[in-house]
């Protein structure tokens, strides 16, 4: 059965490649060599001034990227991919803060063993609208002085030492990279118009990219219709999935949404294949494509357009989980008959699972399907021996911050089966009147390592007692995955 991860073997504290080859290509041999291509991919990073200028705001500096960069180093990258959103306000200066980050590690871009290391580095939105630089800087004339779409190859040119151009190529040990910079003004999270460029480049160039072995787009936006489903946040306006049908042999790599790459739709292979790249900066907690409860998640913002979330959001008795606490990376090593990508959490450092492994040529195999997967995709579940905890304790209501009772539901990770995530817990509450209260909840164990997570990670679900009416009541939760997928459910009734 093929699940997410066709793994080659477990990875401790470092890229280091296992030698338990599960999964082989269809037809050939796994080639034991040295992978003829590596190369780390990051998105969205956000280095950020502080208001006024003149350092980084600590919380959005250079420190994780760093240290990123040198794990991709220590494994050999021949590059390394950002697919957009370098800057947070759009301003030169940090860009100038990626580029004497990249010095540091790769200094005249190369590896301590002499390896030229190439960058290959797109823009997104936030590098691209001026409206962002005035955020640091009131004065509108110093904000657009210091804005880099103010002046794009005065800037590029002091950070990073190359050309300026708003589609670039570059051939890397004979493997064909493609970026295309956002140019065209802010986002709107729906539909990204952020080149007019992508068709006409492939008309013109297209016929010389080498049909036999994989190339690399790289865009900010994701292709439309691609990774993490059709409901995900910041896709394209379908231009680049339109032209890219043509290209089987065609691999993009995308950020913008700020997904997990732990979310098993990170990888789309259809007419070409599409990656999503997560993020370096804050990973979020939406999961496209999941049933939104009617009251929203109890650890998250109320939506908007719930009315009973909103209503209800005052009384909710949970912290709203840290985006910043979790960041992600990858790193691709391509071989003759397939690509293998690992992928990490940044801070710790913690592998985020198996390596991923996707037989060459792209254009004849396909497990990357998600018709495929999803048909057989399986729900995370709970051990045998896995039981509710419900204890009462106080806490604290958003509204007013005001002390309440409160009732603690701990939940064990569903973890039973190897590799199958839960994304989220819903709970079913049944009182003594038998009226029941809906709930849901992030699983913040979702985006992390095992590394980072140090134990079982149980899920706590805080509810305000003034939410349950008195006396005795059951509580039923379930796990669901990424593909909707639900456990058989705990169960338990707490004596009031």
């Amino acid at each position: 059965m093929l699940t997410r991860r066709f793994f080659i073997g477990g990875l401790a504290s470092s890229f280091a490649l296992g030698s338990n080859r599960i999964f082989a290509a269809a037809g050939n041999a796994l080639d034991l060599g040295r992978p003829e291509l590596t190369f780390g991919v990051v998105s969205d990073i956000h280095i950020a001034m502080k208001k006024g200028g003149g350092e980084l705001d600590f919380r959005y500096c250079t420190e994780t990227f760093k240290s990123t960069l040198a794990r991709f180093r220590d494994a050999g990258a021949d590059a390394v991919v950002i697919a957009g959103d370098m800057a947070h306000f759009g301003l030169g200066e940090e860009l100038l803060a990626v580029g004497k980050a990249w010095e540091s590690v790769f200094p005249n871009d190369r590896a301590p063993d002499g390896r030229k290391v190439e960058k290959f580095f797109v823009t997104g939105n936030h590098d691209n609208y001026i409206g962002r630089a005035r955020r640091v800087y009131s004065d509108k004339n110093v904000a657009s002085e210091k804005a880099f779409s103010t002046d794009y190859a005065k800037w590029w040119d002091l950070a990073f030492h190359e050309e300026w151009k708003s589609v670039f190529e570059k051939t890397i040990k004979g493997y064909s990279f493609v970026g295309f910079n956002w140019m065209i003004g802010d986002c709107n999270g729906k539909i990204e118009r952020f080149t007019s460029e992508i068709p006409d480049w492939y008309a013109k160039n297209g016929r010389n990219i080498d049909p036999k072995k994989p190339f690399f787009h790289i865009q900010h936006p994701h292709p439309r219709g691609t990774v993490y489903g059709p409901r995900v946040w910041g896709q394209d306006d379908g231009s680049s999935t339109k032209t890219l049908m043509n290209y089987s042999n065609a691999v993009t790599f995308s950020g913008h949404s700020h997904t997990s790459i732990t979310d098993e739709r990170n990888i789309w292979q259809g007419g070409f294949t599409s990656v999503g790249c997560g993020t370096l900066r804050d990973v979020g907690f939406s999961v496209p494509g999941a049933k939104l409860p009617n009251a929203g998640y109890e650890n998250y913002a109320a939506n908007k357009k719930l009315k009973n979330a909103r209503e209800l959001d005052g009384v909710k008795a949970m912290d709203l989980l840290d985006r910043l606490e979790c960041r992600q990376e990858q790193l691709v090593r391509v071989y003759s008959d397939r690509m293998i990508f690992s992928q990490r959490e940044a801070i710790s450092g913690g592998s985020l699972g198996p390596d991923l492994v996707m037989p060459l040529p792209v254009a004849e195999h396909k497990p990357f399907a998600f018709k495929t997967r999803e048909a057989k995709a399986m729900a995370p579940e709970f051990s045998k021996s896995a039981a509710l905890e419900i204890k009462l304790s106080e806490g604290r209501v958003r509204k007013g911050k005001r002390k309440a009772p409160v009732y603690e539901i701990i939940i064990p990770q569903a973890n039973a089966l190897k590799n199958v995530r839960a994304a989220i817990y819903e709970l079913e509450i049944t009182a003594a009147d038998n009226s029941k209260l809906s709930l849901a909840v992030f699983n913040d164990a979702y985006r992390h390592s095992k590394k980072t997570l140090k134990g079982t990670a149980k899920a706590v679900c805080k509810v305000a007692c003034e939410r349950i009416p008195k006396g005795d009541f059951t509580v039923s939760v379930r796990a669901v995955s990424c593909w909707d997928r639900r456990s058989a459910p705990l169960v338990m009734t707490y004596k009031a």
